[in-house]
């Protein structure tokens, strides 16, 4: 063989090889996928990328539990220090009752903080967390 086509061949094939790392490679640049992650970061996934379907007053609860009561029930509101609210079975006045005075010893109250269409708003949000 002459030297012309042995430099080819050795050219073509560290280009293959070149190749054939990007390629082996391309899993591990790409983003990670939620299968097989937390069930429950899962759901969050899942309940932040629906917000776009939400109506507007509760897109604007989502937005207002979001920075003052995820802290406690956590971001997707299945409870951490305060309850699971998936799913409530109380009345949209007794849940503006507990929003507006809180809880004695585990909720501060938001009665100050928000307004009335605030609350209406966190309770439009609630009432699409569905289990």
């Amino acid at each position: 063989m002459s030297i012309e086509i042995k430099g080819l061949l050795l050219g073509l094939a560290a280009a293959l090889g070149l190749l054939g790392v990007a390629f082996g490679l391309s899993p591990l640049l790409q983003p990670k996928k939620t299968t097989g992650a937390d069930p429950a970061k899962q759901a969050n996934t899942v309940a932040v990328t629906s917000l776009d379907s939400l109506p507007g007053d509760a897109k604007r609860g989502y937005a207002l539990f979001d920075h003052n009561c995820a802290p406690c029930h956590g971001d997707d509101a299945r409870g951490d220090e305060g309850p699971n609210l998936h799913n409530l079975a109380k009345s949209d006045a007794r849940i503006a009752t507990l929003i507006r005075g809180g809880v004695k010893g585990e909720m501060p109250s938001f009665g100050k903080k928000f307004s009335d269409a605030d609350v209406q708003a966190l309770i439009a949000y609630l009432r699409t967390l569905k289990d």
